[in-house]
């Protein structure tokens, strides 16, 4: 018989790490590596990039709005300007705005930030529309004035508009690429060549919402981009402006008036096969225009429009057609999940560039007090 001792009844580990509290040790640090291989084996639902903000701490540059008035006019029309403009009331944002206006700083690191205030988006109109002042000022709430004024971002400056309740999913310099437009530093412009002139010509980009192209709100304005001097823009304002001097718009929501519904229409007209704006139309359309004069582009200097795909920029709708993920996509319910509403919509295999959440926070000439109370916790 062997003896208690004998190596024969010994556990093969002791043997090797000599005590039980190594065994221990060991047992444990296999766990962990079979944990931890089974976590990054999860490969069909990919890591959020809000999780992993992507790969840096690096973010866009903030730039004040007087900052940017004061630069130079951009004389380069085909290339976006990495400006990413976004507005609020004041400085001073609801936690869950914060957070999302942080992913998209996080997925342009090597753009700027604007964040513009109502007094801000009042001094721009002075500096650059100053014949559309008063028409500004006599709009009859805060949110017909934030719609209006996003057009003037995109106009003077160009860049990327985006409503505070979007979260950036990937950097949009690669969705410009796929249709051969770059993105450029907006303080050190590009010499202009008369190659590039010739290349891609102006252009600016909007989403579809939901699958519904009849949908009067499936093109919102809640998030744009565009070449700086696109005479597309001027279109919308000097709409706004006829409705209000005829009366057509009197009595009608914000979303007709200068919103969402203004530019459905609009880009309508503009992409009509029978458009009037085809060409150099739009430019001696729009020549007439005092803004215009700031903006020189070259005769036979092109320019477009670009609807992208729902699941580019709003892979979530608040119509019918995003009913089935309403309870955890909508900012506004109590059940609200950003993770999980990313997860669902797959918004990592289409890929979307981005997301919104669609807080809703305007109401008549204020806020909305109970979906402002949604926001206040990340």
């Amino acid at each position: 018989m062997d003896s208690p001792t004998s190596p024969r009844n010994i556990n093969p580990l002791h043997q090797i790490y000599g005590s039980r509290r190594t065994v221990r040790w060991v047992i444990f640090l296999a766990v962990a590596a079979i944990i931890t291989v089974y976590m990054s084996g999860q490969g069909s639902i990919p890591v959020s990039p809000t999780s992993t903000p992507f790969g840096s701490s690096r973010k866009a540059k903030y730039l004040t709005p007087r900052q940017l008035m004061d630069r130079p006019i951009s004389k380069d029309l085909q290339t976006i300007p990495r400006i990413f403009h976004q507005s609020w009331t004041s400085t001073q944002l609801p936690a869950k705005f914060e957070h999302w206006s942080e992913s998209c700083r996080a997925a342009h690191p090597n753009w700027e930030w604007v964040l513009w205030t109502d007094e801000d988006n009042e001094a721009l109109v002075r500096m650059h529309f100053p014949w559309l002042l008063q028409t500004y000022q006599d709009l009859p709430g805060v949110i017909y004035k934030a719609d209006l004024v996003r057009n003037i971002y995109m106009y003077m400056f160009g860049g990327v508009y985006a409503d505070l309740d979007v979260e950036c999913l990937r950097p949009t310099d690669n969705l410009f690429k796929e249709f051969n437009v770059s993105t450029v530093s907006h303080a050190k412009p590009r010499p202009v060549s008369t190659h590039e002139l010739q290349k891609s010509g102006r252009k600016a980009f909007f989403g579809r919402m939901g699958t519904d192209t009849s949908f009067s709100n499936s093109i919102p304005n809640a998030w744009m981009a565009s070449t700086p001097g696109h005479p597309f823009f001027l279109l919308v304002i000097e709409s706004v402006v006829k409705g209000i001097i005829d009366g057509s718009s009197a009595g009608q929501s914000p979303e007709q008036v200068t919103g969402p519904v203004q530019l459905f229409d609009m880009v309508n007209q503009y992409m009509a096969l029978d458009s009037p704006y085809e060409g150099e139309k739009l430019d001696k359309h729009v020549a007439k225009n005092p803004s215009a004069k700031q903006f020189t582009p070259r005769r036979g200097l092109g320019h477009s429009i670009e609807v992208l795909p729902f699941n580019y920029i709003f892979p979530y709708s608040w119509q019918r057609d995003g009913e089935a993920f309403r309870e955890v996509c909508w900012a506004t319910k109590t059940t609200f999940d950003a993770e999980r509403c990313k997860l669902v919509l797959g918004t990592d295999h289409w890929p979307s560039y981005a997301i919104t959440y669609w807080s809703h926070t305007w109401s008549g000439e204020g806020h909305d007090a109970g979906n402002m109370h949604q926001l206040d916790d990340k």
